[in-house]
Protein backbone atom coordinates (compact mmCIF):
# COMPACT_ATOMS: atom_id res chain seq x y z
CA UNK A 1 0.00 0.00 0.00
CA UNK A 2 1.19 3.52 -0.81
CA UNK A 3 0.10 6.59 1.12
CA UNK A 4 0.33 10.21 -0.08
CA UNK A 5 -0.79 13.23 1.94
CA UNK A 6 -1.33 16.81 0.78
CA UNK A 7 -1.20 19.20 3.74
CA UNK A 8 -1.94 22.90 3.30
CA UNK A 9 -3.95 25.73 4.88
CA UNK A 10 -7.71 25.77 4.47
CA UNK A 11 -8.80 27.87 1.51
CA UNK A 12 -6.00 26.72 -0.82
CA UNK A 13 -7.99 23.98 -2.62
CA UNK A 14 -6.31 21.05 -0.94
CA UNK A 15 -9.32 18.77 -1.49
CA UNK A 16 -9.16 19.37 -5.23
CA UNK A 17 -5.67 17.95 -5.66
CA UNK A 18 -6.46 15.08 -3.27
CA UNK A 19 -9.59 14.15 -5.20
CA UNK A 20 -7.81 14.32 -8.57
CA UNK A 21 -5.16 11.89 -7.29
CA UNK A 22 -7.85 9.70 -5.75
CA UNK A 23 -9.89 9.71 -8.97
CA UNK A 24 -6.87 8.81 -11.10
CA UNK A 25 -6.04 5.69 -9.11
CA UNK A 26 -9.68 4.66 -8.74
CA UNK A 27 -10.12 4.83 -12.52
CA UNK A 28 -6.97 2.73 -13.01
CA UNK A 29 -8.03 -0.21 -10.89
CA UNK A 30 -6.63 0.57 -7.45
CA UNK A 31 -8.50 0.32 -4.19
CA UNK A 32 -8.36 3.77 -2.65
CA UNK A 33 -9.47 5.05 0.72
CA UNK A 34 -9.22 8.82 1.09
CA UNK A 35 -9.47 10.62 4.40
CA UNK A 36 -9.68 14.38 4.84
CA UNK A 37 -8.76 16.06 8.09
CA UNK A 38 -9.48 19.72 8.66
CA UNK A 39 -9.56 22.12 11.55
CA UNK A 40 -12.76 23.99 12.25
CA UNK A 41 -11.42 27.45 11.41
CA UNK A 42 -12.54 28.09 7.84
CA UNK A 43 -9.32 29.64 6.48
CA UNK A 44 -5.58 29.24 6.98
CA UNK A 45 -5.60 26.44 9.54
CA UNK A 46 -4.00 23.16 8.53
CA UNK A 47 -5.93 20.66 6.38
CA UNK A 48 -4.93 17.19 5.19
CA UNK A 49 -6.12 15.03 2.33
CA UNK A 50 -4.67 11.54 2.65
CA UNK A 51 -4.89 8.88 -0.06
CA UNK A 52 -4.32 5.23 0.89
CA UNK A 53 -3.69 3.47 -2.44
CA UNK A 54 -3.51 -0.31 -2.69
CA UNK A 55 -3.97 -3.25 -5.07
CA UNK A 56 -5.66 -5.01 -2.16
CA UNK A 57 -7.97 -3.58 0.49
CA UNK A 58 -6.56 -0.36 2.01
CA UNK A 59 -6.26 0.33 5.71
CA UNK A 60 -5.32 3.27 7.91
CA UNK A 61 -1.73 3.77 9.00
CA UNK A 62 0.44 6.50 10.49
CA UNK A 63 3.05 5.85 7.81
CA UNK A 64 2.94 8.54 5.11
CA UNK A 65 5.15 7.62 2.13
CA UNK A 66 4.94 11.00 0.47
CA UNK A 67 4.01 14.18 2.34
CA UNK A 68 3.47 17.42 0.40
CA UNK A 69 3.68 20.42 2.75
CA UNK A 70 2.62 23.93 1.81
CA UNK A 71 3.99 25.60 4.93
CA UNK A 72 5.91 24.92 8.16
CA UNK A 73 2.67 24.52 10.15
CA UNK A 74 1.82 21.45 8.07
CA UNK A 75 5.13 19.88 9.04
CA UNK A 76 5.23 20.72 12.76
CA UNK A 77 1.60 19.75 13.33
CA UNK A 78 1.55 16.46 11.44
CA UNK A 79 4.96 15.04 12.28
CA UNK A 80 3.64 14.62 15.83
CA UNK A 81 0.93 12.30 14.52
CA UNK A 82 2.31 10.65 11.39
CA UNK A 83 5.51 8.81 10.45
CA UNK A 84 6.56 10.86 7.43
CA UNK A 85 8.91 8.96 5.09
CA UNK A 86 9.47 11.52 2.33
CA UNK A 87 8.78 15.23 2.88
CA UNK A 88 8.32 17.60 -0.05
CA UNK A 89 8.02 21.32 0.53
CA UNK A 90 5.93 22.74 -2.28
CA UNK A 91 7.52 25.85 -3.84
CA UNK A 92 5.53 29.03 -3.29
CA UNK A 93 4.54 31.62 -5.84
CA UNK A 94 1.69 34.12 -5.88
CA UNK A 95 1.45 33.61 -9.65
CA UNK A 96 0.72 29.89 -9.38
CA UNK A 97 -1.77 27.46 -7.90
CA UNK A 98 0.23 25.58 -5.27
CA UNK A 99 -2.10 22.58 -5.44
CA UNK A 100 -1.43 22.19 -9.20
CA UNK A 101 2.31 22.51 -8.58
CA UNK A 102 2.15 19.64 -6.09
CA UNK A 103 -0.06 17.61 -8.41
CA UNK A 104 2.44 17.91 -11.26
CA UNK A 105 5.32 16.96 -8.98
CA UNK A 106 3.46 13.88 -7.79
CA UNK A 107 2.37 12.67 -11.21
CA UNK A 108 5.87 13.22 -12.60
CA UNK A 109 7.02 10.62 -10.08
CA UNK A 110 4.61 8.22 -11.79
CA UNK A 111 6.43 8.77 -15.11
CA UNK A 112 3.47 10.71 -16.53
CA UNK A 113 4.12 13.36 -19.15
CA UNK A 114 3.12 16.99 -18.64
CA UNK A 115 0.43 16.73 -21.32
CA UNK A 116 -1.05 13.68 -19.60
CA UNK A 117 -1.26 15.58 -16.32
CA UNK A 118 -3.07 18.45 -18.02
CA UNK A 119 -5.58 16.01 -19.54
CA UNK A 120 -6.20 14.39 -16.14
CA UNK A 121 -7.06 17.80 -14.68
CA UNK A 122 -9.26 18.68 -17.68
CA UNK A 123 -11.19 15.43 -17.33
CA UNK A 124 -11.67 15.97 -13.62
CA UNK A 125 -13.27 19.38 -14.26
CA UNK A 126 -15.22 18.10 -17.29
CA UNK A 127 -13.34 20.62 -19.49
CA UNK A 128 -15.28 23.50 -17.91
CA UNK A 129 -12.41 25.55 -16.46
CA UNK A 130 -12.52 29.28 -17.46
CA UNK A 131 -9.72 30.25 -19.86
CA UNK A 132 -7.87 32.52 -17.40
CA UNK A 133 -7.97 29.91 -14.67
CA UNK A 134 -6.90 27.18 -17.05
CA UNK A 135 -3.89 29.23 -18.18
CA UNK A 136 -2.81 29.55 -14.56
CA UNK A 137 -3.36 25.82 -14.10
CA UNK A 138 -1.13 25.03 -17.06
CA UNK A 139 1.62 27.36 -15.82
CA UNK A 140 1.42 25.79 -12.37
CA UNK A 141 1.62 22.26 -13.80
CA UNK A 142 4.58 23.26 -15.97
CA UNK A 143 6.40 24.77 -12.99
CA UNK A 144 5.78 21.70 -10.85
CA UNK A 145 6.87 19.38 -13.63
CA UNK A 146 10.19 21.21 -13.92
CA UNK A 147 11.08 20.59 -10.28
CA UNK A 148 13.94 18.20 -9.58
CA UNK A 149 12.95 14.79 -8.14
CA UNK A 150 15.11 12.03 -6.76
CA UNK A 151 12.95 8.88 -6.97
CA UNK A 152 10.12 7.22 -8.88
CA UNK A 153 6.95 5.52 -7.66
CA UNK A 154 6.03 2.06 -8.94
CA UNK A 155 2.24 2.38 -9.25
CA UNK A 156 1.51 1.20 -12.77
CA UNK A 157 -2.03 1.02 -14.11
CA UNK A 158 -3.93 -2.17 -13.26
CA UNK A 159 -7.07 -1.86 -15.40
CA UNK A 160 -9.63 0.71 -16.51
CA UNK A 161 -12.67 0.97 -14.22
CA UNK A 162 -15.81 3.05 -13.86
CA UNK A 163 -15.20 3.66 -10.18
CA UNK A 164 -15.77 7.23 -9.03
CA UNK A 165 -15.75 9.56 -6.04
CA UNK A 166 -17.96 8.16 -3.30
CA UNK A 167 -18.09 9.50 0.24
CA UNK A 168 -20.19 7.97 2.99
CA UNK A 169 -22.83 10.71 3.09
CA UNK A 170 -23.26 10.32 -0.67
CA UNK A 171 -24.00 6.62 -0.22
CA UNK A 172 -26.56 7.34 2.51
CA UNK A 173 -28.20 10.07 0.43
CA UNK A 174 -28.42 8.03 -2.79
CA UNK A 175 -29.70 4.97 -0.92
CA UNK A 176 -32.40 7.06 0.77
CA UNK A 177 -33.51 8.61 -2.52
CA UNK A 178 -33.62 5.19 -4.20
CA UNK A 179 -35.91 4.05 -1.40
CA UNK A 180 -38.38 6.82 -2.11
CA UNK A 181 -37.20 9.69 0.13
CA UNK A 182 -39.62 12.58 -0.40
CA UNK A 183 -38.77 15.04 2.39
CA UNK A 184 -35.45 15.91 4.02
CA UNK A 185 -34.86 18.57 6.66
CA UNK A 186 -31.63 19.71 8.26
CA UNK A 187 -29.67 22.53 9.77
CA UNK A 188 -26.01 22.29 8.60
CA UNK A 189 -23.86 20.56 11.20
CA UNK A 190 -20.54 18.84 10.53
CA UNK A 191 -20.15 16.01 9.62
CA UNK A 192 -23.76 15.50 8.46
CA UNK A 193 -23.83 18.74 6.41
CA UNK A 194 -22.91 17.28 3.03
CA UNK A 195 -26.04 15.14 3.10
CA UNK A 196 -27.80 18.37 2.17
CA UNK A 197 -25.61 18.85 -0.92
CA UNK A 198 -26.17 15.30 -2.11
CA UNK A 199 -29.91 15.12 -1.46
CA UNK A 200 -30.81 18.53 -2.92
CA UNK A 201 -29.47 17.42 -6.31
CA UNK A 202 -32.62 15.32 -6.49
CA UNK A 203 -35.45 17.71 -7.30
CA UNK A 204 -38.07 15.12 -6.39
CA UNK A 205 -37.07 15.48 -2.72
CA UNK A 206 -38.50 18.43 -0.80
CA UNK A 207 -35.80 20.04 1.36
CA UNK A 208 -36.18 22.51 4.22
CA UNK A 209 -33.35 24.17 6.13
CA UNK A 210 -34.78 25.54 9.37
CA UNK A 211 -33.56 27.95 12.03
CA UNK A 212 -32.66 25.15 14.46
CA UNK A 213 -32.79 21.40 14.91
CA UNK A 214 -36.05 21.52 16.89
CA UNK A 215 -37.81 22.85 13.79
CA UNK A 216 -35.92 20.33 11.66
CA UNK A 217 -37.20 17.36 13.66
CA UNK A 218 -40.77 18.63 14.02
CA UNK A 219 -41.07 19.35 10.29
CA UNK A 220 -39.99 15.79 9.60
CA UNK A 221 -42.73 14.63 11.98
CA UNK A 222 -45.28 16.66 10.04
CA UNK A 223 -44.10 15.33 6.69
CA UNK A 224 -44.20 11.74 7.91
CA UNK A 225 -47.66 12.25 9.42
CA UNK A 226 -48.81 13.59 6.04
CA UNK A 227 -47.63 10.42 4.32
CA UNK A 228 -44.23 11.39 3.01
CA UNK A 229 -41.12 9.28 3.38
CA UNK A 230 -39.09 11.64 5.55
CA UNK A 231 -35.62 11.85 7.07
CA UNK A 232 -33.45 14.42 8.83
CA UNK A 233 -29.72 14.64 9.56
CA UNK A 234 -27.53 16.20 12.24
CA UNK A 235 -24.65 15.68 14.65
CA UNK A 236 -24.65 15.38 18.45
CA UNK A 237 -25.44 18.97 19.45
CA UNK A 238 -28.32 19.18 17.00
CA UNK A 239 -29.54 15.75 18.00
CA UNK A 240 -29.74 16.93 21.60
CA UNK A 241 -32.30 19.51 20.49
CA UNK A 242 -34.19 16.85 18.56
CA UNK A 243 -34.37 14.37 21.42
CA UNK A 244 -37.87 15.26 22.62
CA UNK A 245 -39.18 14.53 19.16
CA UNK A 246 -38.14 10.89 19.56
CA UNK A 247 -40.49 10.42 22.48
CA UNK A 248 -43.23 12.11 20.43
CA UNK A 249 -42.53 9.73 17.53
CA UNK A 250 -42.61 6.79 19.93
CA UNK A 251 -45.90 7.89 21.51
CA UNK A 252 -47.58 8.81 18.22
CA UNK A 253 -46.13 5.70 16.53
CA UNK A 254 -44.69 7.50 13.54
CA UNK A 255 -41.69 6.04 11.71
CA UNK A 256 -39.14 8.81 11.75
CA UNK A 257 -35.62 8.36 10.37
CA UNK A 258 -32.75 10.31 11.94
CA UNK A 259 -29.18 10.39 10.64
CA UNK A 260 -26.81 11.06 13.54
CA UNK A 261 -23.21 11.52 12.38
CA UNK A 262 -20.92 11.66 15.40
CA UNK A 263 -17.98 13.98 15.92
CA UNK A 264 -15.44 14.52 18.68
CA UNK A 265 -16.81 15.89 21.95
CA UNK A 266 -17.55 17.11 24.61
CA UNK A 267 -19.62 20.15 23.67
CA UNK A 268 -18.67 22.00 20.48
CA UNK A 269 -14.89 21.99 20.14
CA UNK A 270 -13.03 19.57 17.81
CA UNK A 271 -16.24 19.44 15.74
CA UNK A 272 -14.42 18.39 12.57
CA UNK A 273 -12.72 15.32 14.00
CA UNK A 274 -13.94 11.83 14.77
CA UNK A 275 -15.12 9.81 17.75
CA UNK A 276 -17.77 7.20 18.48
CA UNK A 277 -19.08 8.77 21.66
CA UNK A 278 -22.83 9.00 21.03
CA UNK A 279 -23.67 5.29 21.19
CA UNK A 280 -25.32 5.17 24.61
CA UNK A 281 -26.98 8.52 23.96
CA UNK A 282 -28.52 7.27 20.71
CA UNK A 283 -29.85 4.12 22.38
CA UNK A 284 -31.42 6.08 25.23
CA UNK A 285 -32.22 9.41 23.60
CA UNK A 286 -35.22 11.33 24.91
CA UNK A 287 -37.35 10.24 27.87
CA UNK A 288 -36.80 6.87 29.44
CA UNK A 289 -38.56 3.84 27.92
CA UNK A 290 -38.18 5.39 24.48
CA UNK A 291 -36.04 2.85 22.66
CA UNK A 292 -35.41 3.78 19.02
CA UNK A 293 -34.11 1.22 16.56
CA UNK A 294 -30.42 2.09 16.04
CA UNK A 295 -28.28 0.89 13.13
CA UNK A 296 -24.60 1.54 12.39
CA UNK A 297 -23.36 0.62 8.86
CA UNK A 298 -20.11 -1.34 9.10
CA UNK A 299 -18.92 -0.53 5.57
CA UNK A 300 -19.69 1.53 2.49
CA UNK A 301 -20.58 -1.69 0.67
CA UNK A 302 -23.27 -2.80 3.12
CA UNK A 303 -24.74 0.66 3.83
CA UNK A 304 -27.22 0.76 0.89
CA UNK A 305 -28.88 -2.50 1.93
CA UNK A 306 -29.08 -1.36 5.54
CA UNK A 307 -30.63 2.00 4.56
CA UNK A 308 -33.16 0.10 2.47
CA UNK A 309 -34.14 -1.95 5.49
CA UNK A 310 -34.43 1.20 7.60
CA UNK A 311 -37.00 2.67 5.24
CA UNK A 312 -38.93 -0.59 5.26
CA UNK A 313 -38.79 -0.83 9.05
CA UNK A 314 -39.95 2.78 9.46
CA UNK A 315 -43.09 2.02 7.45
CA UNK A 316 -43.77 -1.37 8.97
CA UNK A 317 -43.03 -0.77 12.65
CA UNK A 318 -44.03 2.91 12.86
CA UNK A 319 -41.14 3.56 15.23
CA UNK A 320 -38.24 6.07 15.37
CA UNK A 321 -35.03 4.82 13.77
CA UNK A 322 -31.52 6.27 14.03
CA UNK A 323 -28.85 5.71 11.36
CA UNK A 324 -25.70 6.20 13.42
CA UNK A 325 -22.57 7.29 11.53
CA UNK A 326 -19.31 8.99 12.43
CA UNK A 327 -17.12 11.61 10.83
CA UNK A 328 -14.94 9.02 9.11
CA UNK A 329 -17.94 7.36 7.50
CA UNK A 330 -19.60 10.60 6.46
CA UNK A 331 -16.62 12.43 4.99
CA UNK A 332 -14.09 9.87 3.78
CA UNK A 333 -14.06 8.37 0.29
CA UNK A 334 -13.63 4.96 -1.33
CA UNK A 335 -13.13 3.83 -4.91
CA UNK A 336 -16.37 2.15 -5.91
CA UNK A 337 -19.11 2.22 -8.51
CA UNK A 338 -22.12 3.62 -6.64
CA UNK A 339 -24.56 2.26 -9.22
CA UNK A 340 -23.31 -1.28 -8.70
CA UNK A 341 -23.90 -0.86 -4.98
CA UNK A 342 -27.39 0.56 -5.48
CA UNK A 343 -28.35 -2.31 -7.80
CA UNK A 344 -28.33 -4.52 -4.71
CA UNK A 345 -30.93 -2.35 -2.98
CA UNK A 346 -34.53 -3.47 -2.95
CA UNK A 347 -36.70 -0.38 -3.24
CA UNK A 348 -39.56 -0.54 -0.76
CA UNK A 349 -42.94 0.75 -1.85
CA UNK A 350 -45.39 1.52 0.95
CA UNK A 351 -48.33 0.08 -0.98
CA UNK A 352 -46.44 -3.19 -1.37
CA UNK A 353 -45.99 -3.29 2.40
CA UNK A 354 -49.57 -2.32 3.18
CA UNK A 355 -51.22 -4.74 0.77
CA UNK A 356 -48.89 -7.66 1.14
CA UNK A 357 -50.95 -10.73 2.06
CA UNK A 358 -48.92 -11.22 5.25
CA UNK A 359 -49.60 -7.66 6.41
CA UNK A 360 -53.22 -7.11 5.45
CA UNK A 361 -54.55 -7.32 9.00
CA UNK A 362 -52.19 -4.55 9.97
CA UNK A 363 -52.48 -2.14 7.08
CA UNK A 364 -55.93 -2.44 5.51
CA UNK A 365 -57.77 0.46 7.10
CA UNK A 366 -61.31 -0.74 6.35
CA UNK A 367 -60.84 -3.84 8.46
CA UNK A 368 -59.86 -1.65 11.41
CA UNK A 369 -63.11 0.29 11.60
CA UNK A 370 -65.31 -0.60 14.56
CA UNK A 371 -68.63 1.20 14.94
CA UNK A 372 -67.41 3.64 12.27
CA UNK A 373 -64.43 4.53 14.47
CA UNK A 374 -60.87 4.16 13.22
CA UNK A 375 -58.78 2.48 15.93
CA UNK A 376 -55.41 3.99 15.05
CA UNK A 377 -53.76 2.49 18.13
CA UNK A 378 -55.62 -0.80 18.23
CA UNK A 379 -54.06 -3.37 20.56
CA UNK A 380 -52.75 -6.19 18.39
CA UNK A 381 -50.79 -9.36 19.01
CA UNK A 382 -47.64 -8.01 17.39
CA UNK A 383 -48.04 -4.42 18.64
CA UNK A 384 -48.47 -2.94 15.15
CA UNK A 385 -51.68 -1.06 14.33
CA UNK A 386 -53.17 0.06 11.04
CA UNK A 387 -52.44 3.65 10.11
CA UNK A 388 -53.63 6.19 7.58
CA UNK A 389 -52.77 9.62 6.27
CA UNK A 390 -54.81 12.83 6.15
CA UNK A 391 -57.84 12.79 3.84
CA UNK A 392 -58.28 9.01 3.97
CA UNK A 393 -62.01 8.45 4.30
CA UNK A 394 -63.00 7.03 7.71
CA UNK A 395 -59.35 7.09 8.75
CA UNK A 396 -59.15 10.36 10.68
CA UNK A 397 -57.14 10.42 13.91
CA UNK A 398 -55.04 12.75 16.07
CA UNK A 399 -51.35 11.96 16.58
CA UNK A 400 -51.17 13.09 20.18
CA UNK A 401 -48.18 13.39 22.48
CA UNK A 402 -50.47 12.36 25.35
CA UNK A 403 -51.29 8.83 26.31
CA UNK A 404 -54.33 7.70 24.36
CA UNK A 405 -56.95 5.06 23.89
CA UNK A 406 -57.06 2.79 20.85
CA UNK A 407 -59.03 5.49 19.05
CA UNK A 408 -56.47 8.20 19.99
CA UNK A 409 -58.58 9.91 22.69
CA UNK A 410 -56.47 11.38 25.51
CA UNK A 411 -56.53 9.33 28.71
CA UNK A 412 -54.83 8.93 32.08
CA UNK A 413 -56.41 5.58 32.80
CA UNK A 414 -53.65 3.43 34.37
CA UNK A 415 -54.91 0.23 32.74
CA UNK A 416 -54.80 1.82 29.30
CA UNK A 417 -51.38 3.32 30.04
CA UNK A 418 -50.08 -0.12 30.93
CA UNK A 419 -51.56 -1.70 27.81
CA UNK A 420 -50.22 1.00 25.49
CA UNK A 421 -46.72 0.83 26.98
CA UNK A 422 -46.69 -2.92 26.44
CA UNK A 423 -48.01 -2.42 22.91
CA UNK A 424 -45.18 -0.08 21.95
CA UNK A 425 -42.54 -2.46 23.31
CA UNK A 426 -44.27 -5.41 21.65
CA UNK A 427 -43.32 -3.86 18.30
CA UNK A 428 -39.63 -4.23 19.16
CA UNK A 429 -40.21 -7.84 20.17
CA UNK A 430 -41.89 -8.37 16.81
CA UNK A 431 -38.94 -6.69 15.11
CA UNK A 432 -36.51 -9.16 16.68
CA UNK A 433 -38.71 -12.13 15.81
CA UNK A 434 -39.32 -11.16 12.18
CA UNK A 435 -36.18 -9.29 11.11
CA UNK A 436 -33.38 -11.31 12.70
CA UNK A 437 -33.74 -14.32 10.42
CA UNK A 438 -31.61 -16.55 8.21
CA UNK A 439 -31.34 -13.79 5.60
CA UNK A 440 -30.32 -10.99 7.94
CA UNK A 441 -28.06 -10.71 10.95
CA UNK A 442 -27.47 -7.58 13.01
CA UNK A 443 -23.73 -8.23 12.80
CA UNK A 444 -21.15 -9.65 10.40
CA UNK A 445 -18.19 -11.93 11.11
CA UNK A 446 -14.76 -12.22 9.52
CA UNK A 447 -12.69 -15.37 10.16
CA UNK A 448 -15.40 -17.14 12.16
CA UNK A 449 -13.19 -20.06 13.22
CA UNK A 450 -10.86 -17.86 15.30
CA UNK A 451 -10.76 -18.15 19.08
CA UNK A 452 -10.07 -14.47 19.70
CA UNK A 453 -12.35 -11.78 18.29
CA UNK A 454 -12.28 -8.03 17.94
CA UNK A 455 -15.75 -6.46 18.20
CA UNK A 456 -16.09 -3.03 16.61
CA UNK A 457 -18.04 -0.61 14.39
CA UNK A 458 -17.49 1.08 11.02
CA UNK A 459 -14.10 2.64 10.19
CA UNK A 460 -12.17 0.49 12.65
CA UNK A 461 -13.10 -2.43 10.40
CA UNK A 462 -10.66 -1.40 7.65
CA UNK A 463 -7.65 -1.50 9.94
CA UNK A 464 -8.74 -4.58 11.90
CA UNK A 465 -9.28 -6.61 8.73
CA UNK A 466 -5.67 -5.90 7.80
CA UNK A 467 -4.54 -6.93 11.29
CA UNK A 468 -6.36 -10.27 11.28
CA UNK A 469 -5.07 -11.01 7.78
CA UNK A 470 -1.56 -10.84 9.25
CA UNK A 471 -2.66 -12.49 12.52
CA UNK A 472 -5.16 -15.25 11.57
CA UNK A 473 -5.66 -16.35 15.17
CA UNK A 474 -7.95 -13.33 15.47
CA UNK A 475 -11.42 -12.81 14.02
CA UNK A 476 -13.63 -9.74 13.66
CA UNK A 477 -17.26 -9.03 14.59
CA UNK A 478 -18.86 -5.88 13.19
CA UNK A 479 -22.04 -4.70 14.94
CA UNK A 480 -24.58 -3.16 12.53
CA UNK A 481 -27.79 -3.17 14.60
CA UNK A 482 -27.14 -1.79 18.07
CA UNK A 483 -30.76 -1.72 19.21
CA UNK A 484 -32.34 -4.19 19.45
CA UNK A 485 -29.10 -6.19 19.64
CA UNK A 486 -29.12 -9.44 17.70
CA UNK A 487 -28.63 -11.85 20.58
CA UNK A 488 -27.75 -14.71 18.24
CA UNK A 489 -24.25 -13.27 18.56
CA UNK A 490 -24.15 -14.64 22.11
CA UNK A 491 -24.95 -18.12 20.82
CA UNK A 492 -22.17 -17.84 18.23
CA UNK A 493 -19.64 -16.83 20.90
CA UNK A 494 -20.70 -19.71 23.12
CA UNK A 495 -20.79 -22.41 20.43
CA UNK A 496 -17.42 -21.38 19.02
CA UNK A 497 -15.84 -21.51 22.50
CA UNK A 498 -14.42 -18.03 22.01
CA UNK A 499 -11.57 -17.46 24.45
CA UNK A 500 -11.10 -13.70 24.23
CA UNK A 501 -13.05 -10.66 23.05
CA UNK A 502 -11.36 -7.31 22.43
CA UNK A 503 -13.67 -4.32 22.04
CA UNK A 504 -12.27 -1.63 19.74
CA UNK A 505 -13.98 1.76 19.82
CA UNK A 506 -13.30 5.48 19.54
CA UNK A 507 -14.47 6.69 22.94
CA UNK A 508 -13.22 6.78 26.52
CA UNK A 509 -16.06 5.06 28.35
CA UNK A 510 -16.20 1.68 26.56
CA UNK A 511 -19.73 2.28 25.31
CA UNK A 512 -19.90 -0.58 22.81
CA UNK A 513 -18.42 -2.90 25.42
CA UNK A 514 -21.09 -1.86 27.92
CA UNK A 515 -23.89 -2.50 25.42
CA UNK A 516 -22.73 -5.90 24.19
CA UNK A 517 -21.46 -7.39 27.45
CA UNK A 518 -24.63 -6.48 29.33
CA UNK A 519 -27.03 -7.68 26.62
CA UNK A 520 -25.17 -10.95 26.04
CA UNK A 521 -24.16 -11.52 29.68
CA UNK A 522 -20.53 -11.93 28.58
CA UNK A 523 -19.18 -11.03 32.00
CA UNK A 524 -20.86 -14.15 33.38
CA UNK A 525 -19.05 -16.47 30.96
CA UNK A 526 -15.52 -17.82 30.94
CA UNK A 527 -14.25 -15.34 28.37
CA UNK A 528 -11.38 -12.89 28.69
CA UNK A 529 -12.65 -9.39 27.88
CA UNK A 530 -10.34 -6.49 27.07
CA UNK A 531 -10.47 -3.36 24.95
CA UNK A 532 -8.60 -0.98 22.70
CA UNK A 533 -9.99 2.53 22.87
CA UNK A 534 -8.93 5.79 21.27
CA UNK A 535 -10.35 9.25 21.92
CA UNK A 536 -7.81 11.75 20.60
CA UNK A 537 -9.80 12.90 17.53
CA UNK A 538 -8.03 10.63 15.03
CA UNK A 539 -9.21 7.29 13.62
CA UNK A 540 -7.78 3.88 14.43
CA UNK A 541 -4.40 3.26 12.77
CA UNK A 542 -2.77 -0.14 12.38
CA UNK A 543 -0.10 1.05 14.84
CA UNK A 544 -2.79 1.47 17.53
CA UNK A 545 -3.50 -2.27 17.61
CA UNK A 546 -1.11 -3.69 20.16
CA UNK A 547 -2.39 -6.96 21.47
CA UNK A 548 -1.34 -10.45 22.44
Amino acid sequence: MFCVNFSWPAGTWINTVGLIVWNYFAKNGYNVYADKEYQSIIKWWNNNFINYISKEKPYLTKKIDLFFAFDDEAITRNEKIYDIKQLIKVPKSSELFQNMVALAMFFKWLWLKQEEIENIVKDFFWNKVPEKIWEKNVNSIKFGYEQEIDFKIDLAKIKETENSLIDGNYIIAESAVKNGLEFYSAYPMTPASSLINHITKHKEVEFFQWEDEIAVAMSMLGARFAGKKAMCGTSGGGFALMSESLSFANQAEIGWIYVLSQRAWPSTWTPTFTEQGDLLYALNASFWDTKPIVVYPSSFETAPQLVSKVFYWADKYQHPIIILLDKQFSESYISENIWNLLKLVKTNNLDEIKFNENNKEVFLEKESLENNEFLRYKITENGISAYTYPWVKNGEFIASSYEHTESWATTENPEIKTAMTEKRFKKLETFVKEEFNEDFYGYSIVNENAKKFFITMWINRLTLEKYIKDNPEYGLINIEVLQPLDERLGKFIEEKNVEEIIFVELNYSWQLEEIVTSKLNLNCKNIKISHIRKYGSYPLFIEDIKHG
